[in-house]
């Protein structure tokens, strides 16, 4: 799928669901959608970061830079430094292309609003679990990303193998995106996948030379829409800043499905030698949640906390508040339905997976939830 990435000025939330989350699409959301943002009207100077006023709101915070010039195993070097250390750096020494990667800005400034969902991408479960599931993990997968100009980012395919949207600030980021189904093209004899598109080992990677990709420059105030699956690579050009999320809904949670079997595999094989060992499914269990960051039970608890949501607003729509942060598109009884069924769905697969079974009363939880689903739909 070489040629133009989808651009769209203007994009109903039913048509942006039909025409790119249900087929699994990319598209770049026009600058409109972000023209509202507190962020656009103030973290920006003459085209360029306002870091007097970005040091004053965030300086004394600890991020995570990476070093772009240093790869450090499928990523880049990183160190933590004061957010005001690292503006200095950027400004006075931008050879070294330091990049602020990966930073829950959110959290370092939680009065200070930078920006809203824009209500096509408003039904984030990821989010809502995080922030209201699982609280006591303080965690989150809105960052922030601040560069200048060559920053990058490695190829790689997006945590969980959820959606990700990138909207920018300032500055201008080169995109490459490629689509599902290529990763024998991309990865070598031993199943490690390349680290630069643009600057690799030919003998290593043969068949890369075939690979398709679509490759596009996002302008400021753009919005990119990833699909799951779609692996890409991103180099900053000029000072860039951007604000990005890892999402999950209904429409792509088979492909984290897909991505945790694929994971669980990975993990057994790894550990064929030693699968005789006393409670190895639970050791499994624990490998499994460091390598990937979530395990069996925890993917049923993320799925569960979801499917009480929306049985709870189809029996008392007033009740399940939490749902309020979506658009109300995403609150309205055929949306609610379609959610739970595929759910349902997911749960079906989940309750013939031969993991299940050997894991202490996931089973049993798996047929409650079907159960209580089927009642609330009626199928």
């Amino acid at each position: 799928m070489e040629g133009a990435i989808e651009r769209r000025d203007d994009v109903s939330i039913d048509d942006f669901v039909r025409e790119f989350l249900e087929p699994n699409l990319p598209v770049v959301l026009g600058s409109g959608f972000t023209e509202s943002w507190k962020a656009r009207a103030e973290w920006v100077v003459d085209g360029r970061p306002n870091f007097a006023l970005l040091t004053r709101l965030y300086g004394d915070c600890t991020v995570q830079v990476a070093e772009c010039d240093t790869a450090f195993f499928t990523d880049q070097k990183r160190v933590s430094m004061k957010f005001s250390e690292f503006v200095e750096q950027w400004q006075t020494n931008p050879q070294a292309r330091l990049y602020c990667k990966d930073w829950h800005f959110t959290k370092s400034n939680p009065e200070y609003s930078a920006y809203t969902r824009l209500p096509h991408l408003s039904d984030d479960w990821i989010d809502l679990y995080y922030d209201l599931g699982i609280p006591e993990q303080n965690d989150d997968y809105r960052f922030c990303y601040m560069g200048g100009d060559g920053t990058w980012t490695p190829f790689h395919e997006d945590v969980y193998r959820s959606y990700s949207w990138s909207a920018n600030i300032c500055g201008t980021k080169q995109w490459t995106l490629v689509p599902p189904g290529q990763n024998e093209l991309f990865t070598d004899s031993l199943g490690h996948w390349v680290y630069n598109l643009y600057d690799y080992d030919a003998a290593r990677f043969p068949r890369l030379c075939s690979l398709k990709k679509i490759e596009f420059v996002q302008r400021p105030g753009e919005t990119v829409f990833v699909p799951s699956g779609w692996w890409h690579q991103v180099r900053n050009v000029g000072d860039t800043i951007s604000i990005n999320h890892n999402w999950a809904n209904e429409f792509n949670l088979r492909f984290l499905y897909a991505r945790l079997t694929s994971d669980m595999a990975a993990v057994y094989y790894a550990l064929r030698d030693v699968a005789d060992m006393d409670g190895f499914d639970e050791h499994a269990q624990l490998v499994l949640r460091a390598d990937s960051g979530i395990d069996y039970s925890g993917f049923f608890r993320f799925i569960e906390y979801m499917a009480q949501l929306y049985i709870t607003k189809l029996a008392e729509p007033a009740a399940a508040q939490a749902l309020n942060r979506f658009d109300a598109y995403f609150q309205s009884p055929t949306s609610v339905r379609r959610a739970l069924c595929r759910i349902a769905s997911v749960l079906d697969q989940l309750a013939t997976d031969a993991v299940t079974s050997r894991l202490s009363g996931l089973d049993a939880r798996i047929a409650r939830l079907r159960s209580r689903i089927a009642s609330a739909t009626g199928s």
